[in-house]
């Protein structure tokens, strides 16, 4: 439910909302509210509880202002199961309507367009996506089998093939599979999505990295970035990637601002933090790279394993976590070549 709600919410472009991987950081904390909204940089914070008996569904959500801690406002729902996903829209926009932003007319048609689907295949959604974020071999293989599921029981669920495009993409970029053997496969799942679902920004930005990384199609990859920002304006991961395409396509400002942007929306993901580094670093800019760097360097030993930074390190030489230990050996080979 937090997913899918912050899913809804980063549509709409009036609205910074930051992703789940920083967002949850939170879960379970004492730090008092104003206290957590200065270090997310936000003004609100959403909090609420979901409680399902048999095939009923009952949420409680509560929009509260950080810099005085009180209740901005505070609504219940209840629906059948098969009928979450209108129910996660219909939250999102009593919450716009509430803040009184200004939602644009595809914006309110997106809020509100929703096919039904089997919370079989939600949930088994949702569990992949959970287990793609933490970004390591094991997880995103793992993930793999949940998109499947997904797509078994709801064959018409478009999200379930975007799940497993952006799989594909994982394991073709990190080497633990042959690029040639699965970037066609990451593509093709994402062609099914599109044809399902063309407004679904998820698989615009899986077709984008395939064309990318893979096909070297710079104008496709460009325009599937364009439209995935577009349709989702506040999603990290595609600020992210489009920003590792501007950096490679020598567009450095540019790429620097996706990356900045990218960071404001997920401040504690390893891997935004790292790319906006390496993005300082490629365009020359060796002190504001070091300085990056570093303060990723940093956020590795507060990081649990449940966020990938060492679970799941054994298959083969392209295992995920790996990454992270070399984002440390970065910044020390860094400071180097600059004190020479």
């Amino acid at each position: 439910m937090t997913e899918a709600l912050i899913a809804n919410l980063a549509k709409i472009g009036a609205l910074k909302v930051i992703s789940r991987t920083s967002a949850m950081r939170y879960k379970g904390s004492d730090k008092p509210l104003p206290e957590i909204a200065r270090e997310l940089g936000v003004d609100a914070v959403i909090e609420g509880s979901v409680l399902r008996v048999g095939d009923r569904v009952r949420i409680t959500a509560q929009l509260i202002e950080a810099a005085t801690d009180q209740y901005l406002w505070a609504e219940s729902y209840e629906r059948e199961l098969e009928d979450i996903l209108l129910l996660q829209r219909e939250v999102a926009r009593a919450i716009t309507s509430e803040i009184q932003v200004e939602v644009t007319a595809d914006e309110t048609k997106r809020l509100v367009d929703a096919r039904p689907v089997d919370p079989q295949a939600h949930n088994a959604y949702l569990r992949g996506r959970y287990h793609w974020n933490k970004r390591t071999a094991a997880d995103v293989t793992r993930g793999m089998n949940y998109f499947r599921q997904a797509a078994d029981i709801d064959p018409g669920y478009a999200p379930a093939y975007a799940g497993l495009a952006d799989s594909w993409n994982a394991l073709g970029w990190y080497s633990v599979e042959a690029p040639r053997d699965v970037y066609p496969k990451a593509r093709a799942a994402a062609l099914r999505a599109l044809a399902i679902d063309g407004g679904l920004a998820e698989a615009h930005i899986s077709l984008a990295v395939t064309a990318f990384r893979f096909d070297w199609d710079w104008s496709e990859a460009e325009r599937e970035f364009q439209r995935a920002l577009e349709l989702h304006p506040g999603y990290a991961s595609a600020h992210h990637w489009y920003g590792a395409y501007l950096s490679a396509m020598g567009r450095h400002d540019e790429a620097i601002a996706e990356a900045t942007r990218a960071l404001e929306l997920d401040p504690f993901a390893l891997i935004v933090n790292t790319w906006l580094g390496m993005d300082f670093y490629f365009a020359r800019q060796n002190d504001r790279a070091l300085q990056q760097l570093r303060t990723t360097a940093e956020l590795i030993p507060t990081l649990s394993r449940s966020n990938g930074t060492s679970a799941g390190c054994t298959k083969r030489k392209g295992c995920i976590p790996r990454r992270w230990g070399r984002i440390k050996r970065q910044s020390t080979y860094l400071e180097g070549a600059l004190s020479t």
